[in-house]
């Protein structure tokens, strides 16, 4: 009983882990995603700080605006101070990895310390001239504000939008030059900007996590599969127990062939042979379990239930021998030997889910139908044929295809025979299903 519980609550701590470790990489994502903006804010930053003292030193030199600003001592100091800080950030951001603990961080001390610099510089301009300009420290506030694009999280957003909308109705306010339309018209600006970022952010992030997991699930399920686990989520990937059909394929002497080629040229050949193949199953709503060096494992009836797997597979397999003929006519043509294939079928129950720990995962099927097929797929060389599917496939699907009863064959690990079908065509509609004997059984 022990034992079983332990079990139990490994399986669970892995399901966890592993879905622990899908959370991280999203946020892994936006971390990356957010220092790459925080990079471009540092570089602008600069830029704005190295027009700013070039238009200070101009006005301060031939300046003819009565009330312009003063490059006194204190001014300088300001200046010098937030250039250190511009260039310590835009170094530090230089030599920095993501990580989502200093996304999440960062952005603080930036955004405190450029609200804190704006509105100092405005201060400090009414305090030597006794002018307010409004206009320019709105401007600037707002520029601040608009730095938190892209960054990890909406309370980033918040806190720009608090500090800038302080900023400005205080210095408003102890100057005596902001009217209260005129400072809740500036803050409602604000609060509207800072909406319409966190809701872009949140917007942008989302569509760009989708679009990743979307790219790992098309690794290995089909189109209209992959649509239903994005709007379902994780939960039709559980373990399941289910009849499906398994379809194992291999090039017939492929190593040969491939002792005969350059390492480049095998996985070229491996690379569109399989390209092919596999837009096969997943346009007949199959997935591609694995490869197997020159084999391929492919099941139908998982992770999404149908109960026509059997026909939907056997259909898969003529579509694969009708596609070798033509990549074959190419070879012809290229001076290239041709392939051969043996793809056997065979419809039974199997365990199917996420298998692996957090570092790596995938979805896989387990179980003696599993074996079965790649037996089966093995008889193809000692019957000489290219498609072999098994009784329990045939009379699950078979009533649309035309084909030949082989009879019964013994495999390695099997006490009992098994019974097996060629493959040869689809039946045209209205035409009656007729399975021939073999000769001499």
């Amino acid at each position: 009983m022990r034992r079983r519980d332990k079990g139990h609550r490994h399986g669970r701590d892995t399901t966890v882990a592993r879905f622990t470790l899908a959370r991280a990489n999203e946020e892994m994502v936006l971390a990356d995603s957010s220092l790459k903006g925080e990079r471009r804010v540092a570089v602008i930053r600069l830029a704005v700080l190295v027009l700013l003292a070039l238009s200070q030193f101009l006005v301060s030199r031939w300046g003819t605006e009565p009330y312009a600003p003063v490059l006194d001592g204190a001014r300088k100091v300001a200046i010098a101070a937030y250039a250190l800080f511009a260039c310590a950030a835009l170094l530090v951001l230089h030599y920095q990895t993501p990580h989502p603990q200093r996304a999440r961080w960062f952005p603080l001390p930036t955004a405190l310390a450029d609200t804190s610099f704006f509105s100092y510089m405005a201060w400090h301009t009414w305090q030597r001239t006794g002018q307010f300009d409004g206009g320019m420290l709105a401007g600037s506030l707002g520029m601040v504000l608009a730095f938190s694009v892209a960054r990890y999280s909406w309370l980033h957003v918040l806190l720009s939008t608090v500090l800038s909308s302080a900023g400005y109705a205080l210095l408003a306010v102890v100057t005596g030059h902001g009217s209260p339309a005129r400072i809740c018209f500036v803050v409602s600006c604000y609060v509207a900007l800072g909406v319409l970022i966190a809701l872009t952010n949140a917007d942008v992030g989302g569509m760009f996590l989708n679009l990743r997991r979307r790219d790992g699930l098309s690794r290995f399920l089909p189109k209209q599969l992959v649509e239903r686990m994005m709007q379902l989520g994780d939960e039709p990937l559980q373990p399941v127990q289910r009849e499906v059909t398994i379809l194992f394929s291999d090039i017939r002497d492929f190593t040969a062939l491939s002792e005969s080629l350059q390492p480049r040229e095998v996985l070229e050949l491996l690379d569109d042979y399989f390209a092919h193949m596999t837009h096969i199953v997943m346009a007949r709503d199959g997935i591609v379990n694995k490869f197997l060096g020159d084999g391929m494992l492919a099941c139908w009836g998982v992770p999404d239930h149908r109960e026509d797997h059997a026909e939907l597979a056997m259909r898969a397999a003529l579509d694969m021998r009708a596609k070798l003929e033509e990549l074959n006519a190419h070879r012809e043509q290229k001076g290239q030997p041709r392939l051969r294939i043996g793809i056997g079928l065979h419809t039974g129950v199997v365990a199917a889910g996420m298998l692996g720990g957090a570092e790596q995962h995938e979805y896989t099927v387990i179980g003696d139908a599993v074996n079965l097929a790649s037996r089966v797929e093995g008889l193809t060389k000692t019957l000489g044929v290219d498609i072999l599917v098994s009784e329990s496939t045939w009379l699950k699907g078979g009533e649309r295809f035309a084909g030949e009863r082989l009879g019964e064959a013994h495999v390695r690990g099997r006490r009992g025979a098994v019974v097996v079908y060629t493959l040869e065509r689809r039946l045209a509609t209205g035409e009656r299903p007729a399975v021939r004997a073999a000769t001499g059984t």
